[in-house]
């Protein structure tokens, strides 16, 4: 391929992008959106933002730190950085998003996927032990930023337009809220709402926030994602973060790998916090304010069985959402 080749390819890239995505919106257009373009923004600022402390961080994964091939200031730059390099994966946010309320919902599912065809992990490598250093220079620590999306000899992994249609949260919850209707069903038993020939999902949807847990999409289509060490520490760190960001929501997860790596990883931090020597403070309070419901996914059959307590993941979302209400 040509140099003026790549450029066209990068060009339509991007304009692509921009077709997709509100964050490109003119302020009369923003009216018709479902979602929030403005707080939307604003996830490219909240990184400098984050508070926690590397020896709290070191703390909450002991060993699994190292496991994760990482530094200080490895995981310092791609927390601070992450939203301004992976903009496709920002939250969608509803454009009645409440501002002052307390009542406030953070939905969280489990990962993206990619295209059946693509070919950003044809390079990864087959044993375990070997993939966190590989994610965390192929995938954290590139700018995957819309000005840096034109391919590389340099660079293993490269992103296509199937790529982004896959992975742009905006442009999924979109797209497929009004015609997929596995989709609108998913929703409508997270949301605990029925809706009827006319009443539209987009109405309940535009008063939420949603995001994956993961970080990066999983690595074939319609599969859950292998997550390693280093998905696991970034994942946990940066929903504390998009938690701060939306102002506290409601944390409610709809996933089983996703809420087991996460209330792994809370309780951890937890036991970690109480045995804290005084010169080292947690600012984020996440163990002690946020509040959350884990669930497995609403597509899963086990989604009508009984878990804790005998109680079915139906149920248990049901309670906590009508506890916020009272």
């Amino acid at each position: 391929m040509s140099e003026e080749q790549l450029y066209e390819t990068y060009e339509q890239k991007v304009n692509l992008v921009k077709e997709m995505s509100s964050y490109y919106s003119s302020d009369e257009e923003i009216d018709v959106e479902i979602c929030n373009p403005k707080i939307m923004k604003e996830f490219t600022k909240i990184d400098q933002s984050f508070n926690l402390d590397l020896d709290i961080i070191r703390g909450i994964f002991g060993s699994h730190f190292k496991k994760a091939m990482l530094n200080d200031d490895n995981a310092t730059d791609i927390l601070n950085n992450f939203y301004n390099n992976h903009p496709f994966l920002i939250p969608f946010v509803g454009k009645d998003y409440p501002k002052e309320s307390n009542k406030k919902f953070l939905y969280v599912l489990e990962s993206h996927y990619l295209p059946e065809f693509s070919d950003v992990y044809a390079n990864m490598p087959k044993k375990s032990k070997d993939k966190n250093e590989w994610l965390k220079e192929q995938w954290y620590k590139h700018d995957f930023s819309w000005k840096n999306l034109k391919s590389s000899s340099n660079r293993e992994i490269s992103l296509y337009r199937e790529d982004i249609e896959y992975m742009w949260t905006e442009s999924v919850v979109k797209n497929n809220i009004k015609t997929n209707n596995r989709f609108k069903a998913m929703f409508e038993k997270m949301l605990k709402i029925s809706i009827s020939k006319d009443k539209k999902i987009e109405i309940p949807i535009e008063s939420i926030a949603f995001m994956n847990y993961f970080l990066r999409p999983a690595e074939n289509t319609g599969v859950s994602i292998e997550n390693q060490y280093i998905d696991s520490l970034f994942s946990y760190l940066n929903l504390i973060r998009v938690w701060q960001a939306l102002g506290k929501p409601y944390i409610i997860i709809c996933s089983a790998k996703a809420r087991k790596s996460f209330y792994f990883y809370w309780k951890e931090h937890r036991k970690y916090l109480e045995g804290l020597k005084e010169n080292i403070v947690d600012n984020t309070g996440f163990t002690t304010s946020a509040k959350f419901c884990l669930c497995n996914h609403p597509s899963n059959r086990s989604w009508n069985k009984s878990m804790e307590n005998n109680e079915t993941n139906e149920e248990r979302l049901l309670k906590f959402i009508k506890n916020v209400y009272q």
